[in-house]
């Protein structure tokens, strides 16, 4: 049985969950008992990309959204490993997921999620992470962004050196959240987004960018993005080579790593 937390050079996975090349693996699912392949015609965001043959996963009990594939667990794990042992940050963690593979990483996390307030979800979501290991570097907090975000780094009187922004995906919230992100990063900082095939979501890259970050583009299923500055640096991922990938046109300004 492999270990939740090791690093697993040639673990079996399905044809349809692709992993980057060169990037270190981890394979936490026996963590997350409830997760399952989804069934893509139970989503009806107009923004998921049904026609990316990779797996889909959910939770059982909300099968109706999707967590990040495994090739996108991999860029916040690999990217996590590059910052092992500073402060991190996640805005929006649904099931705890992707908090587990940033946790995995090496990083100390803030995780910042409404849903955390409800009994049910704060105690699956510390149960899979006391499973794999990263409970203790993990703070959950229950609450809103911005205003979360701002209450919290004066709390801890902090900065975050990595920040993966997905929470509420709907405009004005994700170029909110960047905006409140955006002076409480370090000076040697990397933002990380999910879901850009949404143009609210890409707004937050868009600020970004026009405030003189360096951009990169992740062409993953539902693409990812980064934005640094400094001395930090996104990682490198190779686009799966069966699939013919496109870019939507609010994206096409952008750099796709690997292309």
């Amino acid at each position: 049985m492999t270990k939740t937390n090791e690093v697993v050079p040639n673990i079996s996975l399905s044809s349809w969950d692709y992993i980057s090349p060169d990037f270190e693996v981890v394979h936490p699912d026996s963590s997350f008992p409830n997760m399952i392949i989804g069934d893509l015609n139970n989503c009806y965001w107009s923004y998921l990309r049904r026609e990316i043959p990779h797996n889909w996963y959910v939770d059982k009990d909300e099968p109706f959204i999707g967590f990040l594939n495994r090739d996108e667990t991999h860029i916040l794990y690999n990217t996590a490993l590059k910052f092992a042992g500073k402060k991190a940050l996640e805005i929006g963690c649904l099931r705890g997921w992707s908090a587990c593979h940033l946790a995995l990483g090496g990083v100390e996390l803030d995780v910042i999620d409404p849903a955390l307030a409800r009994e049910d979800v704060y105690e699956n979501v510390s149960t899979s992470l006391r499973l794999a290991g990263v409970i203790d570097s993990v703070n959950l907090v229950a609450g809103y962004s911005p205003q979360k975000v701002e209450e919290l780094a004066k709390q801890l009187q902090r900065k975050w050196s990595l920040i993966f922004i997905d929470g509420d995906h709907e405009a004005q919230a994700p170029l909110n959240d960047t905006i409140v992100c955006e002076p409480l990063a370090e000076d040697d900082a990397l933002i990380l987004f999910h879901d850009l095939t949404s143009p609210d979501v890409a707004q937050g890259l868009d600020y970004l960018k026009e405030k003189g970050w360096n951009t990169i583009i992740y062409q993953t299923m539902q693409i990812m993005g980064a934005a640094w500055r400094g001395n930090a640096e996104p990682v490198k991922h190779q686009p799966d080579p069966k699939v013919n990938w496109k870019l939507p046109k609010h994206l096409e300004d952008y750099s796709v790593s690997g292309l």
